[in-house]
């Protein structure tokens, strides 16, 4: 599968290899996560690190209680928490320009932004795939009901898929009614990158809007948002990037700006054309806002590169030992670049829900059991260490499912 955004030049040395656990241990003490159980499924969100953490706590009573006007504590920040110092930042490490980024509260705050603003009439379709967010989902059914709009899915396989049979896919499935092409940079529950810049080359080859879900993408593998070749793009700050919860991010191509209505009216006036129009929101609770700039920090500490070969290693350390049992069909290709930390597998003679009781109640450990909202056929278990997991806990995951596949044989042979 060709690159999906620029992926780490094996030639360049890391500044830290994926299995300094030394490094790795330091990096899981800044972060202290406070789970009761061996979370092994982070994709909801990550543990913020202390420094962030402390800035937020440093922040918080000046945000309840601050002066007005002159003695405005926050001055550098709009109503909206955001700054051209955040923008930039942001801009900065994602690969876009300043004026294309809009500081949001979370990434479904951008999703519903562009899926709610791109002028479409009835009739017109929007075409998504059945990997994307439930919420996702249900922005696009809310419209298809209020506005006629039809809504149109992307016959893609389950599990791993090449580049090639992706986009015979979107080929197949794109029209003349296609206004708005949506869909994730990774498939949450598989690891799937999508190829974005394909996409989004087909969609405006047809004329369509390309929007892409970065939830899973930003802060995981490494973005260049100026070489996606998408026309919108948002992620939040609190997954990967290990950022404050309530902090986002909406990208639109400075081209397009203007083609997206904000969900808000700007009560400032601001044109069509400015990315500023989108931030308009109201208050915000200004200490999240402005702990992004200590995220941001942690992540150019870490390294991009180092957080992306870290959370591959962590996956293939138990994906590649538990792939090699009999009875696992894993639905994710280890091999595929750019490569996340996550992936699926299925057991045969076991169901995910029965494994993921079993490894939290025996064991301590937490993995995700999914089906797909739109194709409950499209199940499995799923899991994504995260940099506050430890080599420990994924061998010690190794140990438990080898236990507990050993222990279902007999059941399994007999069901046989």
């Amino acid at each position: 599968m060709s690159i999906a955004g620029p992926t780490h030049d094996r030639a360049t040395p890391l500044r830290t290899a994926p299995d300094d656990e030394a490094y790795w241990l330091s990096i899981r003490a800044t972060m202290q996560p406070m789970y009761v159980n061996t979370q092994l499924a982070n994709t909801r969100r990550g543990p913020a690190p202390l420094r962030v953490r402390e800035r937020v706590r440093s922040l918080v009573d000046l945000s309840l209680a601050y002066e007005l006007d002159e003695y405005e504590p926050f001055r550098d920040l709009k109503e909206s928490g955001s700054s051209v110092a955040i923008r930039q930042s942001l801009a900065d490490y994602f690969g876009a320009s300043g004026d294309e980024i809009a500081l949001t509260r979370n990434a479904m705050e951008g999703i519903a932004t562009v899926l709610n603003g791109v002028t479409l009439s009835p009739g017109d379709e929007i075409l998504a795939t059945r990997f994307c967010y439930d919420s996702n989902l249900a922005i696009i059914r809310q419209r298809a009901r209020r506005e006629g709009i039809v809504l149109k899915f992307v016959d893609l396989p389950f599990g791993p898929a090449t580049e090639a049979k992706i986009m015979a896919a979107f080929e197949a499935a794109i029209g003349e009614r296609t206004k708005l092409v949506s869909f994730p940079h990774i498939v949450a529950r598989t690891g799937l990158v999508m190829p974005v810049k394909p996409i989004s080359d087909l969609a405006a080859q047809r004329g369509a809007f390309s929007f892409v879900d970065g939830a899973h993408s930003a802060g995981h593998i490494a973005v260049a948002l100026d070489q996606l070749g998408c026309d919108a793009y948002a992620a939040c700050l609190h997954k990967w990037m290990y950022g404050p919860r309530g902090t986002g991010f909406l990208f639109v191509r400075r081209e397009r700006i203007a083609d997206v209505w904000p969900l808000f009216a700007s009560w400032s006036n601001k044109p069509d054309d400015s990315i500023e129009k989108f931030e308009e929101v109201g208050t915000v609770f200004k200490a999240l806002p402005a702990s992004i700039l200590e995220t941001m920090a942690f992540n150019l500490d870490v390294g991009q590169a180092e957080k992306s070969a870290r959370l591959r290693y962590l996956r293939d350390r138990w994906a590649r030992r538990l792939a090699a049992h009999e009875r696992v069909t894993l639905l994710t290709d280890l091999d595929a670049e750019p490569a996340t930390g996550f992936a699926a597998f299925n057991i045969e003679g076991l169901t995910p829900q029965e494994f993921a009781a079993a490894m939290l109640t025996d064991y301590g450990i937490s993995v995700r059991p999914f089906a797909m909202e739109e194709d409950q056929a499209m199940s499995g278990i799923h899991l994504s260490p995260g940099l506050a997991n430890s080599v420990e806990e994924v061998d010690r995951f190794v140990e438990a499912a080898t236990a507990i596949l050993a222990r279902t044989h007999n059941s399994f042979r007999r069901a046989g």
